[in-house]
């Protein structure tokens, strides 16, 4: 028994002698500090080499992708030049808002406004007209009328609104807005002349001579006596509006053309059935003019082939007879022969005409008329190479022996 007491002690000492140190071995444990794994490498204890030298910055990231700056338009065309247009695509530039630059410009709108057409812009039209000198001239300024009384009358609703921003003009030239007016074919021309003729006090005979019916229609105009500029004023309202009335109308002035088989014309015409008459070379010049203007518009406008295949059927055969040779020419392209022709006519008819002494200054002042005529009808259909010599710089030619040739 005493040596199991014994044992037990023994054994409670030892097992004394250990709970304390295992008690002081967990303390010290506890106050080791715990590892900063989160931390950032410059939060560790520094060595006293690290205390000289500073700690380099981190890495810089990799630059992401610039965001765009929206810069605005105004600042963006104020720092950067703009970029200099070709030829080309200057020409096939729009014009600016209102605003025609040059006479060239202003013609091939006129010739293209059926395929995009924009009435609000005939007003700038018309005052580009006045500034490029086509109301100064006759057959242009005919032509100028005839083209903006056709987008009055095929504008029943906006018409009446164009015609007061045409305004300011000179009074010479306010008879192309009174015409054009008159010519419109609207119901309410005549309220609407009245409503602007405030605008226009010294032109007030003319405004009360049409709506006193002291000067026909459009529609009526005699081709016989000063025919021309009746042509003239007849295609600028089919360009206008594509209306095939006008082209009829200017079909009943080849009664007085010549024909292809007629080698004769001028001499058989002047001094056997018009020998007293004194507007035989009128004659003779609006029906070569309506002959030539005909042929070189089909060229371009292949639809008015179909009008004269339909008319020739019904015309009468003083006129079905050129009539026939205006589609022939037409057909194969050949308008600037039939050209040549009726101008050699006009010329040969002038000289028998005319006496000696005065004859050649007056037929050659007849020739220019009758070309510009064909200059401007050409032109509005877009043919340039008629279009920039005769309508923009005047007169091509100064009498007919130059015409004929």
């Amino acid at each position: 028994m005493r040596r199991c007491a014994l044992i037990a002690l023994a054994s409670f000492g030892v097992l004394g002698l250990t709970v304390p140190a295992a008690a002081q071995n967990s303390v010290s444990v506890a106050k080791q500090p715990a590892p900063q794994l989160l931390a950032p490498a410059q939060a560790q204890s520094a060595t006293p080499a690290a205390q000289e030298t500073p700690p380099s910055p981190p890495p810089s990231p990799p630059p992401a992708a610039a965001a765009p700056v929206e810069v605005p338009i105004e600042k963006y065309t104020t720092l950067r030049p703009p970029i200099p247009m070709s030829a080309a695509q200057e020409q096939a530039a729009p014009e600016p808002q209102g605003a025609f630059t040059s006479p060239e410009r202003l013609m091939d709108w006129i010739s293209n406004y059926r395929k995009h057409k924009n009435p609000s812009r005939v007003p700038a039209a018309v005052h580009a007209m006045q500034d490029f000198g086509l109301f100064a001239d006759e057959e242009k300024a005919w032509f100028c009328t005839g083209f903006i009384a056709g987008v009055l009358g095929s504008n029943p609703k906006d018409g009446p609104a164009l015609v007061p921003r045409m305004f300011p003009m000179p009074d010479k030239e306010q008879a192309v807005i009174i015409r054009a007016i008159a010519y419109s074919g609207r119901p309410d021309w005549r309220e609407l002349l009245e409503k602007n003729s405030s605008r226009m006090p010294l032109r007030r005979p003319l405004i009360d001579d049409f709506l006193a019916g002291k000067r026909p229609a459009l529609m009526e105009l005699p081709l016989d006596h000063g025919g021309s500029p009746g042509i003239y004023a007849l295609w600028g309202y089919y360009v206008a509006t594509g209306q095939y009335e006008p082209v009829v109308r200017i079909m009943q002035a080849l009664r007085w053309s010549k024909k292809k088989e007629d080698s004769s014309f001028s001499f058989r015409k002047v001094f056997s059935g018009w020998g007293h008459d004194p507007s035989a070379v009128e004659k003779i010049t609006t029906g070569g003019t309506a002959k030539w203007t005909l042929a070189s518009y089909a060229e371009r406008d292949r639809q008015l082939l179909n009008l004269y295949r339909a008319e020739y059927e019904r015309q009468p055969e003083e006129i079905a007879k050129p009539l026939k040779d205006v589609i022939e020419a037409a057909e194969i392209f050949e308008s600037e022969k039939v050209r040549k022709d009726q101008f050699g006519a006009i010329e040969d008819a002038q000289k028998q005409q005319l006496t000696n002494e005065a004859g050649m200054t007056k037929g050659a002042t007849a020739g220019s008329i009758a070309i510009a005529t064909g200059c401007v009808a050409a032109t509005a259909l877009g043919q340039a190479y008629i279009a920039l010599p005769c309508v923009l710089g005047g007169a091509l030619y100064t009498g007919a022996v130059k015409l004929a040739h």
